[in-house]
């Protein structure tokens, strides 16, 4: 007989919470490593002229990823940098939102990609309310 497989709300927060930290870490590391990455943070990097600026964002996301997901196996990191990292990861992915998807609008929108923009404004957003869920708890 098939086991019956039980989803808990505190087993999904906590797998949401990995999600979105792994997220917002390889972020971090594209920006390093690469100078980019994915389509929706390249253009929030494209942003600054200066690699200093660029390293600097990019070490953000990565240490907020970071601070996130550290407090998933260890309470001993204080709240301040948890709620920091908090704040730091929404700001950022509605920086990503504005520059990937609302900013380029302002050049021209072609009517021809709007499924594809609309797409990717959704995909933006989904990954915004995730961060949202998971800092809700620690921004209170």
């Amino acid at each position: 007989m098939a086991e019956k497989i039980s989803v808990t709300k505190k087993g999904s927060a906590f797998f949401l919470r990995l999600v979105i930290s792994l997220l917002y870490i390889s972020i971090g590391l594209q920006g390093l490593i690469t100078k980019g990455g994915g389509s929706g943070i390249r253009s929030l990097y494209n942003v600054f002229d200066s690699d200093v600026l660029l390293y600097l964002v990019a070490i953000v996301v990565l240490l907020s990823g970071i601070v996130l997901l550290v407090p998933l196996f260890t309470k001993k990191l204080p709240p301040v940098f948890v709620k920091a990292g908090m704040i730091a990861v929404l700001v950022i992915w509605v920086a990503v939102i504005f520059f990937s998807d609302i900013a380029p609008g302002f050049r021209g929108f072609d009517a021809k990609e709007w499924i594809s923009w609309i797409e990717s404004v959704m995909y933006h957003l989904i990954v915004l309310i995730a961060t949202y869920e998971v800092s809700r708890k620690a921004l209170a």
